[in-house]
């Protein structure tokens, strides 16, 4: 009985190590954002242009980190994740530094506006954005800028090589600069070119 009752403890005490020794190696998953607080809005009498989603690469369109470990190998991290849908994060991201921009317009989500007080719409694709191996992370985007009647259109293309500090806390702010430099390409090409531009101005006032 003696004999049996030490097994039953041992038994008990190996379990318990077992969980112990579980929780101890279950790795601590950790969440990041791009983009910070957005600012309201104060270009009430500004032409608007509406945002829509970001369209990002579908291998980096997921929960998980996405980086590159070789020029043919991407590792996903498990433990490093988005706080939501990289797509909109990144769209929150780009649409708060094109409101620090000195253009004359007020940028908006598309969800936040109705359809018909939009006079533009403006489209970004985003064809390349992953960290690593190096020090450095690729963005390739393009952007194209319509009025609502599709009767002008102004588009570009950005490539740009952001900075990447060690560590994957390193990525996001990595991220975060890669929409500060291309909504400056995006504002400067739009000031560059006044066929939209003008015709949204004009039509401000009878929003």
């Amino acid at each position: 009985m003696n004999a049996f009752v030490r097994l039953l403890k041992l038994a008990g005490a190996l379990y318990a190590a077992a969980v112990l020794a579980g929780c101890a190696a279950r790795s601590v998953e950790h969440f990041y954002t791009v983009s910070g607080p957005l600012s309201v809005s104060t270009g009430a009498d500004a032409p608007r242009i509406v945002v829509s989603p970001l369209a990002i690469p579908p291998m980096i369109d997921r929960p998980q980190f996405v980086v590159r470990a070789s020029a043919h190998e991407l590792s996903v991290l498990e433990n490093h994740r988005w706080a939501e849908p990289l797509s909109l994060d990144l769209t929150h991201a780009l649409v708060e530094e094109l409101r620090k921009s000195p253009g004359g317009f007020e940028f908006a989500e598309r969800d936040a506006v109705r359809p018909r007080t939009t006079p533009l719409e403006l489209e970004v694709t985003i064809s390349e954005l992953v960290a690593g191996p190096g020090p450095s992370a690729p963005l390739r985007a393009f952007w194209v800028l319509r009025n609502r009647q599709k009767t002008c259109a102004i588009s570009g293309r950005f490539g740009t090589e952001v900075p990447v500090q060690p560590g994957y806390a390193g990525i996001p702010p990595a991220y975060a600069l890669a929409m500060s430099r291309l909504a400056e390409a995006i504002t400067e090409g739009i000031s560059h070119s006044t066929s939209c531009g003008e015709s949204a101005r004009a039509n401000a006032g009878q929003l």
